[in-house]
């Protein structure tokens, strides 16, 4: 099952799809999810499913109680096709609700924490399956009787998500946690050099230095939640116009001030702040839940989406014109937090395959750009490899938001 209450990418910029459409269930008040084969995932909240799928009920919402000793009783099953679905919660307690396949443990709908005497709407796609509705409030977890849904298999292929608890992911935190501690010498020699090139004088050497610490810093981006306000010392975005004047530090900052030819020794104590910065990462990264379960998969998705609204709009570049060289941190960055998570992505996920060879496919386009002589600059590049850059990272966006989906950490129904 996939989703979250927060919002997943619009639909809206993305390329046309190919194939077949599918459908995933997401979470909250929203209950389905329309996926294109190459397109993102499409929230549809409280409307209404696409008019492929025709509503057995005829548009007709069927009204639910759910809070009987069985859960929910008043519904029998039907035909495949999409099902709208008032429900009311008459449990007296926070409840969240699943529509389960008894066979598979698969969940089709998920109703997320919605409160005593509350109500949601939802819509979903079913395909022929026996059912069962599962109720689980803080202090109990009931199961209906079997409901059968009948019928051919319907023309979109659907996909529902065993859930996946936060002790599944705590595995994969604790790797992602050790492969950034890995990281995290390499990442203090580097500004530490770049602290001795700004101390000595030699411009030309912190320019070198500073493009290496700051691309090692961007393969990070899975965990850039776990360092608070180190991360805002570390690497914050660069203000709009006059950056090198502007009051923030790190990466950008020096940045700034390096392209815009201000003297080492102005530069410096900001090489001083950053090499300290750095030094306090490790204790952030050992707090507890320095990573939540809820975060490790939803990263693992934003990291490409933050390069969309920044890095390919030039928005993030403070001088030194090597966008291209930040997108390609941020593709392996973007590697490293799907590695931990491949184990349970390949139970589930119909597009690991696809969204792997993608990554690999758009690292490969901007590593093309990628010169003896240094990285192009993204305001160099033709109107036409503009746009295939931008729609290659889209669709890498498109495909890795069902990782978000898949991981998002859920109450166990067995």
């Amino acid at each position: 099952m996939i989703g979250r209450n927060q919002q997943l990418p619009d639909a809206t910029d993305q390329q046309p799809a190919r194939g077949a459409r599918w459908w995933w269930i997401v979470a909250a008040v929203l209950v389905i999810v329309a996926v294109a084969v190459t397109a993102s995932l499409l929230h549809t909240g409280t409307q209404a499913a696409p008019a492929a799928a025709t509503s057995p009920a005829a548009g007709a919402a069927i009204k639910l109680a759910a809070g009987s000793p069985t859960c929910i009783d008043a519904w029998s099953g039907g035909p495949v096709g999409t099902y709208t679905f008032d429900f009311l919660n008459d449990e007296g307690d926070d409840l969240e609700v699943y529509l389960e396949d008894v066979k598979t443990r698969q969940v089709y709908l998920e109703v997320e924490n919605f409160g005593g005497g509350a109500t949601r709407q939802v819509t979903a796609l079913l395909p022929p399956a026996t059912y069962r509705w599962v109720c689980i409030t803080s202090y109990t977890i009931k199961y209906s009787k079997p409901v059968v849904v009948t019928g051919a298999e319907p023309r979109e292929q659907v996909h529902g998500v065993v859930p996946v608890t936060p002790l599944d992911l705590r595995i994969p935190i604790n790797q992602y946690v050790a492969w950034v501690q890995s990281q995290l010498p390499t990442l203090a020699k580097q500004t530490q050099q770049l602290q001795t090139d700004l101390h000595a004088g030699d411009l030309a050497a912190a320019k070198r230095d500073w493009l290496a610490g700051h691309l090692t810093y961007e393969t990070l981006g899975a965990a850039y939640g776990a360092f608070g306000a180190v991360n805002d010392a570390i690497n914050a975005d660069p203000p709009a116009a006059g950056a090198a004047d502007a009051k923030f530090g790190g990466f950008r900052k020096i940045e700034a001030m390096l392209w815009a030819g201000r003297p080492a020794a102005a530069i410096a104590p900001y090489g001083d702040a950053l090499v300290a910065a750095v030094g306090r990462l490790r204790a952030e990264l050992i707090k507890p839940n320095a990573i939540t379960p809820l975060a490790i998969g939803v990263r693992a998705h934003e990291i490409l989406e933050d390069t969309l609204g920044r890095d390919l709009n030039g928005t993030g570049d403070a001088g030194s014109r090597t966008d291209l060289a930040t997108v390609d941190a941020n593709l392996t960055g973007t590697s490293h937090a799907l590695a931990p998570l491949l184990p349970l992505l390949r139970k589930q996920d119909p597009y690991l395959t696809e969204t792997q060879q993608w990554l690999t496919k758009t690292q490969q386009l901007v590593q093309s750009y990628h010169h003896r002589n240094g990285w192009v600059p993204l305001s160099s590049l033709t109107i036409a490899q503009r746009a295939q850059l931008n729609a290659d990272v889209q669709q890498a966006v498109e495909l890795l938001s069902h990782v978000a989906v898949i991981t998002e950490p859920r109450n166990a129904t067995r």
